[in-house]
């Protein structure tokens, strides 16, 4: 997405660049022949007038004269004069192969000019038959429109390669920045804080901004870690004495004397069983929340651990009633840590049970052969979960109104989601018409 858009902008970029530099080169151009033109004209103009003063006061004769040494002087030799008297020409040192218009007007190769393949002439009519016409070259050189187009092109042209090639290198190492970034984002997304960008020259603005960032990501962990060590701490610290009160009415229940509240004593341990399975859920979550288990990664067959666990699960099922209406696997290898993928296929079916009555069934299938992904779906046909409350399910501690009486510490699917976010994955909660569905997207090996 990110080099897509900034290749869109560099393009856009170039675009606008080659636009602007075409429309100067082209105005350039045309600016120039207007010049040209615009000089030769006066020139011509001044020239008749010099031959043939406005006012009269002038003959053939005199004019035939003036033409004569205007055309032998240094300054006017490279005009062109012509002076006719009804039609005939009686002076001048060129000739044209046609009438030639009053005013002025334009002469090219056609009109057979000695010396002349672009120029522009001026004709006037003096009065009395006579006409007085001066011819000047717009090229000051042969085919010198064609070698100024020709030096138009390479040097606009040189200008735009540059532009390319300056585009080109910048956005390869905006892009390479991005990358860098975005390399850091992903592993401290994965869990591992301790990445950071790379470091470059403090002196530039990109060396400023992994600096700034890199400072952001110390504070952001140092703070994770005091949260991390705080929830350790507690739970390091509560379960020993738990432990002691647990093993305290245990002891307690076998006593005879006892046998009046033992129905109190069993209620008592189960709460100390359930706290006890709260700590080790956070202790849990914390260690793979550190991306520590990430070492013990190998390749895992997805389906035949997921059949494994719906087998150990049997009983279980059996038991509360919940019988696998569909158990559809097909071949998918994944790159992970077996004991927490294991973790997270029985979290999700005792999951189902949990939160659905007896007599609900429960469907699981996995695909592996979508796009790179292995996708594992548990479905149930109980009440589901709103939509409003899922992402809620999600969080730690979530426990969803209208829960009724079903017990826990609200650590299933937060586990479920931790393992599926170590494994580069994601969960997600839907309709399953009626009741939840949850997949599991994991990326194939």
């Amino acid at each position: 997405m990110i080099s897509r858009s900034l290749r869109t902008l560099t393009l856009v970029f170039l675009f606008f660049f080659v636009l602007a530099t075409l429309t100067t080169g082209f105005g350039i151009y045309f600016a120039t022949l207007r010049t040209i033109d615009h000089m030769v004209v006066q020139r011509i103009t001044g020239m008749s007038e010099t031959l043939a003063p406005e006012g009269g006061g002038f003959s053939a004769s005199g004019i035939s004269r003036r033409i004569r040494v205007a055309a032998h002087d240094r300054d006017t030799a490279d005009l062109g004069f012509i002076l006719l008297k009804n039609g005939r020409q009686i002076a001048g040192n060129v000739r044209v192969s046609r009438p030639l218009p009053l005013g002025v007007s334009s002469v090219d190769l056609a009109d057979d000019i000695k010396g002349l393949s672009h120029g522009r002439v001026m004709v006037r009519d003096l009065g009395g038959g006579l006409k007085l016409a001066v011819i000047a070259e717009t090229e000051p050189f042969d085919n010198y429109n064609a070698a100024r187009k020709r030096i138009y092109l390479l040097g606009f042209g040189s200008i735009i390669l540059i532009a390319l090639a300056a585009a080109t290198t910048f956005t390869l190492i905006i892009r390479q920045r991005i990358i860098e970034m975005r390399r850091t984002v992903d592993a401290i997304f994965e869990g591992d804080l301790s990445q950071r960008v790379p470091g470059s020259d403090p002196h530039t603005a990109f060396g400023q901004q992994a600096q700034a960032f890199n400072r952001m990501l110390d504070r952001i962990n140092h703070l994770m870690e005091e949260i991390r060590n705080v929830t350790n701490g507690v739970a390091h610290e509560l379960r020993t004495p738990l432990a002691r009160l647990r093993n305290q009415l245990n002891l307690i229940a076998h006593d005879p004397k006892a046998a009046p509240v033992r129905d109190r004593i069993d209620e008592a341990q189960a709460e100390a069983d359930g706290l006890l399975n709260l700590f080790s859920a956070l202790l849990r979550i914390a260690e793979i929340d550190s991306g520590a288990r990430r070492e013990n990664f190998a390749t895992v067959n997805l389906a035949d651990l997921v059949a494994e666990c719906v087998e150990a699960l049997d009983a279980v099922l059996d038991d509360s009633g919940h019988p696998i209406a569909e158990l559809s696997l097909e071949p998918a290898i994944v790159n992970g840590d077996a004991q927490l993928l294991s973790q997270m296929i029985v979290n999700l079916v005792e999951n189902a049970v949990r939160h659905t009555p007896a007599g609900s069934e429960i469907r699981i299938t996995l695909s592996g052969a979508s796009a790179g992904w292995a996708i594992l779906i548990v479905s149930d046909n109980g009440p589901g979960i709103a939509p409003a409350d899922r992402a809620k399910a999600l969080d730690r501690f979530g426990r969803l109104s209208g829960g009724g009486d079903v017990k826990g510490h609200g650590f299933g699917l937060p586990l479920v989601a931790s393992i599926a976010r170590l494994h580069g994955g994601s969960i997600e909660l839907g309709d399953a018409r009626p009741g939840l569905q949850v997949s599991v997207t994991l990326p194939a090996a």
